[in-house]
């Protein structure tokens, strides 16, 4: 049975004929390693939730739990190919920051992209994956084409109905080149109140293109809504608390203060004004937002029927961006 008073708007990504709701699952959270450990059975209940709460879309990744995320998604969804799944290629090299000299196939040789698709397959039980992403990029990678030949291969065989990339964090054009000369189906992207870039960098050239956008990390890796102090502790396990520098989570709590003086007095929670802020551009597709726990599923699908957000308060939140006193995720995202 459907959960009641979720009116969930899909919305059609770029020129490729998959329609996704514009609220998807991001399933890192489910991967059991750096988000916390839950069962199984926690996990494939998260997904269920979803699809009762109307969410078509999940996003995923060969990396996340090294390939335990899609088995779990496999099993929950047991063949069923009305759900719309993402999924990504790691670099073979394990590398996630590519540099200017660092050479395409050392991270994604055809070989490799085609060996990693069928592992993904046969995870997520299925024949066909909808969107299949490549999971960093590198801005001097714009020349380089035989990554497409192999995700063309893969397309024409059936086995993916999407080609893209997701773009490194605050680097949302770096793959610019490739949407311009057609290779691109979709991109994902950072994209939240405090990383507003994209919108001038990346959402011209893929609304021209008719490419779609992913929004992943729409609370800024939960500073948007957690209601942080500079001395909180993170979970043992948990990645906030191991990669990130000495001073992120203070520079995360500075912004969210200055941010919450202007949401104040709306009807609506931070989070929807979070998911809402994302959801406002047209040209975002879908935002995925991340979590194994059901009542926060059932709450972000909720924004979905919620009216969108002032013109006061979309404003002022630019204008921070603008003035340079909130600066992206700092470090990572998710």
């Amino acid at each position: 049975m459907k959960s009641e008073n979720v009116t969930m708007k899909k919305r059609q990504l770029g020129k490729t004929d998959i329609k996704i709701s514009e609220v998807g699952l991001g399933t890192w959270q489910l991967s059991g390693d750096v988000w916390g450990k839950k069962t199984e059975a926690e996990y494939i209940e998260a997904i269920e939730v979803a699809l009762d709460a109307d969410i078509n879309y999940l996003d995923t990744a060969l990396d996340y739990g090294n390939g335990y995320c899609e088995q779990v998604i496999g099993k929950a969804l047991q063949g069923n190919s009305s759900v719309v799944i993402s999924s990504k290629i790691p670099p073979e090299c394990d590398d996630w920051s590519p540099k200017p000299q660092s050479k395409i196939e050392d991270y994604f040789s055809p070989n490799w992209i085609i060996d990693r698709c069928e592992t993904s397959l046969k995870n997520l039980q299925r024949e066909c994956i909808d969107i299949l992403f490549l999971h960093t990029w590198n801005l001097a990678w714009g020349h380089c084409t035989e990554w497409y030949e192999a995700m063309l291969k893969l397309k024409e065989q059936g086995k993916i109905r999407a080609i893209g990339i997701s773009v490194g964090d605050r680097r949302a054009s770096e793959a610019n080149s490739h949407i311009e000369a057609g290779r691109i189906d979709v991109i994902q992207a950072v994209y939240n109140i405090m990383e507003q870039e994209p919108e001038y960098t990346l959402f011209p050239m893929a609304e021209k293109h008719r490419v779609g956008v992913i929004a992943r990390c729409p609370f800024s890796s939960g500073a948007l809504v957690s209601n942080w102090t500079p001395n909180h502790k993170f979970p043992e396990g948990d990645w906030r608390g191991l990669w990130t520098p000495e001073d992120w989570l203070a520079k995360q709590v500075e912004m969210v203060n200055l941010i919450k003086p202007i949401v104040k007095d709306s009807d609506l929670s931070m989070s929807a004004i979070a998911l809402k802020y994302i959801l406002n551009h047209q040209t975002v597709t879908s935002v995925i937002s991340g979590s194994s726990c059901a009542e926060h599923i059932r709450l972000n699908a909720s924004v979905a029927g919620l009216p969108n957000l002032s013109e006061d308060i979309f404003g002022q939140l630019q204008q921070l961006w603008f003035d340079g006193k909130i600066h992206g995720t700092y470090n990572g995202g998710a």
